[in-house]
């Protein structure tokens, strides 16, 4: 055999034990340790959002709504002023770039009702002049998550992921709707006087507020 073949013959045997090998990234074991637990949680059994909602609503969130909350004309005045004023008296945000949502205790003639869509509202007169001064949202499908921001003791840190959060923020209003919402003669709203109390975002200060109760209740039929 010629000696430059049995030269090349050497230099392919000795490579050979490098290309059959395959060099994996090593992950920190933060980053490992992380991302099994995302993975995991995406199927956790044991969360049950319902039962969360239920073991804080009587004891933590109504006690704390109310006693972040206005009557409303008190509360769409500081709105007036800005949001940030509104927001600092009445209500909470997560982190600054969010909107400020704002807790009212409201009291009003309801002027109209939309009943015919799962996302049912009612409009509420509350100063007298004939005219809306807000929407109610009676579900069963509502609108943003109002409720789960308006609240300081449970944030996205107090869960898995996103997904979770995410339930809570649908499992809170699910809780108002049958507690109360359900009960509601959706026939013969029109004209009846409507007690509530209720949050709402202040995304658009100048739009009419779009509102989620927390309670709710109408007057007495005679």
């Amino acid at each position: 055999m010629a000696p430059s073949r049995c030269l090349a013959i050497a230099i392919l045997a000795a490579g050979l034990p490098l290309a059959a090998c395959k060099l994996v990234k090593n992950e920190p074991p933060q980053v490992a340790s992380t991302a099994g637990s995302v993975a995991t949680s995406f199927d956790n059994p044991a969360f049950d959002p319902e039962k969360t909602v239920e073991e804080i609503w009587q004891p933590k969130l109504l006690p704390y709504l109310k006693a972040k909350t206005g009557p409303f004309a008190e509360v769409r005045q500081a709105v007036q002023g800005g949001p940030d004023e509104a927001g600092k008296r009445f209500g909470y945000r997560a982190v600054d770039s969010m909107p400020w949502t704002v807790a009212a205790t409201i009291e009003g003639k309801i002027t109209a009702a939309d009943t015919g869509t799962r996302a049912a509202t009612i409009e509420v007169d509350t100063d007298g002049d004939g005219a809306a001064d807000l929407t109610v949202q009676i579900g069963p499908v509502f609108k943003g998550t109002a409720l789960r921001d308006s609240i300081d003791f449970v944030s996205f840190n107090s869960f898995a992921n996103q997904i979770e959060y995410a339930k809570f923020g649908k499992a809170l209003n699910a809780h108002i709707y049958n507690a109360t919402l359900t009960a509601l003669p959706r026939d013969k709203l029109v004209g009846r006087t409507v007690t509530l109390l209720g949050v709402f975002t202040l995304d658009d200060p100048k739009a009419k507020p779009l509102v989620t109760p927390a309670e709710l209740s109408l007057e007495a039929v005679p």
